[in-house]
């Protein structure tokens, strides 16, 4: 069994959009697994004693571990980092189909990349929010310290600066829309890949930490004629936690 080590909260449910894209992967291919929660400060220790890679380095030199990371009892494999577990899963679980499809490695990368550099107006809005609305003490505390100044900025934001940082947010996803035509359903056209894990993740994250009668959901989901809202509707027999 695969064992996915995702972020705690007060709910005992998944929020970090990290952690979902490894969870819609796993899901996605129908994988058994079960997951482990984990608070900020004991990712460190508990990679560590797992025997996890680090996935970067601090400005001093030091590792630094990140989730999700997942263990694989069958192979003994140890995967951190959400776009290296979909390979993993690919290459040993390579059915029913791809999370990235053969000749797509590139495409799908900078792709990802693309999402993730323009993500910051959401992130922003959204991450400090969790901290306080979604994170369990020893997180929220460990948070506040680490990212003081971020986390400050969002609690002292200005209902006007909130709505040009949504609008900010808006633009992201309308350009992320703008690289699809019309009628493809999902980012490589007719099929489902990690891309598609990639947006939706960002966006499960928000509608966790407001909720999904929340006034942010409602406005996302009604965002560039309801493309976000039918994707969303499509993927969410993908959101089941083990």
């Amino acid at each position: 069994m695969i064992t996915l080590y995702d972020f705690d909260s007060k709910a005992g449910r998944p929020w970090n959009m990290s952690a979902w894209k490894a969870r819609y992967s796993l899901n996605f291919k129908n994988i058994t697994y079960k997951t482990i929660w984990i608070e900020f400060p004991d990712i460190e220790p508990t990679m560590k004693k797992l025997g996890a890679l680090p996935t970067g380095r601090r400005k001093d030199g030091t590792p630094f571990y990140t989730l999700p990371t997942i263990h694989d009892d069958s192979t003994g494999a140890i995967i951190a980092d959400s776009a290296v577990i979909a390979e993993y899963l690919d290459k040993t679980y390579p059915t029913p189909t791809q999370l990235i499809p053969a000749g797509t490695h590139a495409l799908q990368t900078a792709f990802r990349e693309l999402v993730d550099s323009r993500a910051t107006p959401l992130v922003s809005l959204v991450v400090p929010d969790a901290v306080t609305k979604t994170m369990n003490a020893p997180s929220a505390e460990y948070l506040t310290r680490a990212f003081a100044a971020a986390v400050s900025n969002a609690a002292s934001m200005s209902k006007e600066t909130r709505v040009a940082e949504w609008e900010k947010a808006e633009e992201v996803l309308g350009g992320v829309k703008a690289l699809m035509k019309p009628e493809d359903r999902w980012v490589m056209g007719d099929a489902i890949s990690f891309a598609d894990f990639v947006v939706a993740a960002m966006l499960i994250m928000t509608k966790t930490v407001y909720g999904k009668e929340s006034e942010e959901w409602t406005r996302i989901m009604k965002w560039h004629d309801g493309r976000w809202d039918r994707m969303m509707t499509d993927l969410d027999k993908y959101t089941a936690v083990y």
